[in-house]
């Protein structure tokens, strides 16, 4: 269910942050950069936090999962430039954020506490099956 729910989503934000970028919401700000896809990117990934912390301040449930989505849009549509500058201020307080002792990296936990191991992309191996193969 929450994979679900994360899938629908995501393709909520696509739709929104597009929908802007369509709008011309965010034309200042790509011809300031010169650049439109980092931009977009960026602004993709304002309305997550933007969804995340309204989901959490407010503790939402999945039953308002519509009513969030329209608040997400509509704060998207008329504010893109404070969605932009709290991403930006979210990030500078997570790199400020001292790092663990001893933990070069992050160590990732499952719900019994037990480490996860996880395979790279690089590490699978080929599948040999049907008519394309990669050589």
């Amino acid at each position: 269910l929450l994979r679900t729910l994360t899938d629908v989503m995501s393709i909520n934000m696509t739709r929104i942050a597009l929908q802007v970028l369509r709008e011309e919401a965010l034309s200042k700000e790509c011809n300031r950069r010169q650049q439109v896809v980092g931009v977009l990117n960026e602004f993709y990934v304002a309305t997550f936090l933007h969804l995340f912390q309204l989901w959490k301040g407010q503790q939402k449930t999945i039953a308002e999962s519509g009513t969030v989505l329209k608040e997400v849009e509509l704060f998207a549509k008329k504010n893109p430039k404070q969605m932009l500058r709290r991403l930006e201020l979210f990030l500078k307080a997570r790199q400020a954020q001292p790092a663990s002792p001893g933990l070069g990296h992050h160590q990732a936990r499952g719900s019994q506490g037990k480490e996860l191991h996880f395979t790279g992309v690089c590490d699978l191996p080929p599948d040999m099956e049907g008519e394309a193969r990669l050589i």
